[in-house]
């Protein structure tokens, strides 16, 4: 591996940036965790001063170049650091296409309605009381209409995805799990899905879970409740 030096994790809790922080302690490689908290469920304005969008994850790099987006980050550390290819996929139909493949369906269609049912949700609880039916109304007929079938489709694709095998790369998570850790959480912590009816997806989940350095990234970040906060 060539040296690449140091990198730095900027941080926030209850955010996408907890499956970076895992990718990380599942490498083993050594960098700096800089934590920050929301304020009022938002991102603080010091994370605009190492990049104009002001959201985490960022990873900044040796020579000061930042990187945004959990996949492009998750894609950048497995490809400098996976040095021994256990995050790449295990052969067969677990190669780089399968990848670039499942990591876009989470990172676009599955992300998507998570973002409409988190904003639904905010406005649900942010709008004036005589307009919350209004808009609990248009959120209910959207699931009916479409929301809830897409993310019952989605959910059993990745289900299809993950038979015979432990992660959706193979006998270890790769890039596509480590992305699918947030979307999934967001849908079962906010209890936009029944989880029971996806077992082999929960059961993916639990294994995640049970990795060692799974719960040094929830030790070592500051927070990961999904389900008690709007953004």
């Amino acid at each position: 591996m060539a040296n690449v030096g140091k990198l730095t994790l900027l941080h926030l809790n209850n955010s996408t940036s907890q499956r970076i922080l895992w990718l990380l302690e599942e490498l083993g490689i050594d960098y700096e965790l800089k934590l920050h908290k929301r304020i009022h469920d938002r991102a603080p304005s010091e994370l605009k001063e190492t990049h104009p969008m002001g959201k985490a994850p960022q990873l900044i790099l040796a020579d000061g170049r930042v990187l945004i987006e959990s996949s492009c980050i998750a894609k950048y550390l497995i490809d400098t650091y996976d040095t021994e290819n256990k995050f790449k996929g295990d052969g067969g139909r677990n190669d780089a296409l399968r990848d670039q493949m499942l990591s876009d369906f989470i990172a676009s269609s599955m992300s998507t309605n998570f973002i409409v049912g988190v904003l639904f949700l905010a406005l649900a609880s942010r709008t004036p009381f005589f307009v919350r039916p209004l808009v609990s109304g248009l959120w209910k007929a959207m699931r009916a209409g479409y929301w809830d079938d897409d993310v019952d489709k989605q959910l059993k694709f990745i289900e299809a995805e993950l038979e015979g095998q432990d992660y959706l790369m193979g006998a270890s998570p790769g890039r596509p799990d480590f992305l699918l850790t947030f979307v999934y959480d967001n849908f079962h912590q906010r209890r936009l899905i029944d989880a029971s009816k996806y077992p082999v997806a929960k059961a993916w989940r639990e294994r995640c879970e049970a990795r060692p350095a799974w719960k040094r990234s929830l030790e070592k970040g500051n927070g990961y409740d999904l389900s008690d906060f709007d953004g």
